[in-house]
């Protein structure tokens, strides 16, 4: 007797689903899930839980504490320089243009770029003063 194309056809077919039955997931009472998971040790079970509990708002915290606390902060320093840009201060602004402030409006500033080159600006271009080595060498020695 030899097998026709259907006989075949059948074999593999039952074949191939009783192959995937065995990667499909099992229930059984306490196992937790499917196939591949181990029952939770007895006294166990509630531990998980609890760590999950406490570990939700650690990460919260840590990612509160290092992460948007400073950028706050730099949001806060950035606001202050801004506000308190006076006429005659050295500012870099976002595009790295080194200039300074010859007029200050509310929401606008004039920064000269070089002698007669006078440019506006937004005030929220600047993103800090400028200072140059020989500035910050006094600034040392009053620490000291």
């Amino acid at each position: 007797m030899t097998p026709t194309a259907i006989d075949s056809l059948l074999y593999y077919a039952a074949r191939g689903a009783n192959a995937l039955m065995a990667f499909q997931p099992t229930m059984t009472p306490g196992s937790g899930g499917g196939a591949g998971h181990a029952a939770p040790a007895a006294g166990g079970g509630a531990g998980g839980g609890i760590m999950n509990f406490i570990m939700l708002p650690a990460i919260f915290l840590f990612v509160w504490f290092f992460m948007l606390r400073p950028m706050r902060q730099q949001q806060k320093d950035q606001e202050t320089l801004q506000k308190g840009l006076r006429k005659g201060d050295r500012v870099v602004t976002n595009g790295g243009m080194i200039g300074t402030v010859s007029e200050v409006f509310e929401k606008e500033i004039v920064i000269e770029l070089a002698d007669k080159v006078r440019v506006r600006f937004l005030r929220e271009s600047v993103t800090k003063k400028y200072e140059t080595a020989a500035d910050a060498k006094p600034a040392d020695a009053e620490k000291k």
